[in-house]
């Protein structure tokens, strides 16, 4: 009897708890890290490297040095190697800063080109284009299936 009453009493107080809202996770949680290679591979070539309208992501009156925007690229001098040198370093950590890993398609580095937020370049990329596949096998297979470096 004692028992039985025991175990009524626990889960009436279990159904009396409430949820804690904790707030915002801190920015640093959703970082993302993807690899390397990936992105020097086929990021940078086929999407953040390339000419829009006669233009670069890299230019100084978009996202380069000089620019007020929360990402800064730079065109890299050097070959990509790795460890990546600094700039390509920097061009990557910038654009991981971008990225949602547990929703790429919520990403600001899409969201942004492709004009679903407001974007001071416009429209860059076709949301479901190729660059959105880029960037979500980024994700998914951050090391690349044909990447001529190892993880």
């Amino acid at each position: 009897m004692r028992r039985g009453a025991f175990v009524l009493l626990f889960v009436a107080a279990l159904a009396g708890c409430e949820t804690v809202d904790l707030g915002t996770p801190p920015a640093d949680v959703n970082i993302c890290m993807p690899g390397q290679m990936w992105f020097a591979e086929q990021i940078w070539p086929n999407f953040l490297g390339m000419e829009y309208n006669g233009k670069h992501c890299y230019d100084s009156a978009c996202h380069g040095s000089g620019s007020k925007t929360p990402m800064t690229l730079v065109n890299p001098i050097e070959p990509a190697s790795f460890p990546l040198p600094t700039d390509w370093a920097n061009n990557y950590t910038q654009a991981t800063h971008e990225m949602n890993c547990s929703d790429v398609l919520d990403s600001n580095l899409l969201l942004l080109p492709e004009n679903v937020q407001v974007h001071g370049g416009g429209q860059l990329i076709m949301k479901g284009g190729p660059e959105e596949m880029l960037v979500e096998q980024w994700i998914v297979n951050p090391c690349g299936a044909r990447s001529r470096w190892r993880c």
